[in-house]
Parts: structure tokens; sequence; C-alpha cells
């Protein structure tokens, strides 16, 4: 008997939560990955480059870059989008990328930006979960993302280099299109968009959801 698709999920996450791919991320790591999170078949997928942490507990997307999560739950829930009935979280790398150092001779961990190779394993996971979920759309939130995904999903060999030219563009394959938006970090740390724009942008968005 098949089984359902959070059953799936549930698996998949498993697989996540264990995974050793990156040797060195997996060395240096004080926590597992996170997986995604939100309804397992949901129409819109919501994928960020990779989890910042900001608190020290792990477990449940919430705990990662509260502010960020807060943020971005607090938009769906002024678009009528809903982690529990239509729209799904993850990561193109469900790791936080860290490398180490030396601070006054003393070895220490900090952040850093993910490898080629980080993306490359963890892409497998970001296939299955919409092998799984089954979006109509996805959104790519900021450059990074977007560009990985329109060369893995739609071909397209070409790097954008600027995500204003592409911020809320439709991009389509035969499974799903594919909407890049500026990562929700341009309105909390650069201040180079305002909120009351991101929140309209996400409200297009949800109204162009139910025309697919």
């Amino acid at each position: 008997m098949p089984i359902s698709a959070r059953e799936s999920l549930n698996n998949l996450n498993k697989e996540i939560v264990s995974c050793k791919k990156c040797t060195d991320l997996a060395k240096l790591r004080e926590h597992p990955p996170f997986p995604g999170t939100g309804a397992a078949k949901a129409k819109i997928i919501i994928v960020f480059h990779y989890p910042i942490i900001s608190n020290p507990e792990v477990g449940s997307i919430s705990s990662v870059n509260t502010e960020q999560y807060s943020f971005i739950t607090k938009i769906l829930s002024k678009t009528g989008l809903s982690l529990t009935r239509d729209t799904y979280i993850t990561y193109l790398v469900k790791c936080t990328p860290v490398r180490s150092s030396k601070d006054n001779e003393k070895p220490a961990i900090e952040p850093a930006r993910p490898l080629k190779k980080h993306v490359n394993n963890c892409s497998p996971y970001l296939n299955k979960e919409i092998s799984i979920i089954t979006p109509h759309i996805i959104v790519s939130m900021g450059l990074d993302v977007s560009n990985v995904i329109l060369q893995k999903f739609f071909s397209i060999e070409k790097k954008y280099k600027n995500i204003e030219k592409i911020h809320m563009r439709v991009f389509e394959n035969p499974s799903f299109k594919m909407v890049p938006f500026f990562d929700i970090k341009e309105v909390l740390i650069n201040k180079t968009i305002k909120e009351d724009k991101y929140l309209k942008d996400f409200e297009s968005l949800a109204r162009f959801l139910k025309t697919v």
C-alpha cells in the first residue's frame, strides 16, 4: 500500500537529519541539519538558501533565525497562506555552513557561505521534497537560490547577477512554475526593501497561486 506524502516527508526528514555527506560540515556542526516544514501537499514551496542559527535550541525550523521565521510566518498569515494547508518552507542547503578559523591563536568556528559541493550534495533532498509535495509554484528566496534552481530544474545555464531583474518573474517547466523573490534579509537586515512593499508582492503571489 503506497505511503502518504506526510509519511514520505517524515522518512525523508529522518534521512536529512542524519546526513553526513558534507564531511567538513558534519565534523564542525553543533546541531543536525534542518529539514523543511509545512503542508505535505503544499501548492507553494518557499526555498531559502540555508538556515542561519540565532537560537541554540534545535529540532524545529522555528529555532532557526527566529526573527526570519517570525517574519515569513507573519507574511504568510497576512496573505492567507498557511504552513498547515498550502505552504512548505525548506532550504537549498540544510546545514548552516561553518568553517574553522583561528582568533588570537584559539581555534574557532565561524559562519561561512555554502560551497558548490554543499549545494550539490544537498540538491537531491530538494528534488525529493518537490517530488513528494508536487507544488504548483516554487519561490526562490534570493539570487543564489534562484540561479541554482534555474540551472538544475530549468536547464538555464545563464547566471543572473541582479535579483531585481528576475524578482517576481515567472519561469515555467512542465512540472511547476518558479517565482524568484528578494530574500527577506533585504527587509530585515539590509533594509533595501520596505516591509509594506514586500507584503504587497507576497499578496500578488497569493493571488497568482489561485490562478494556477
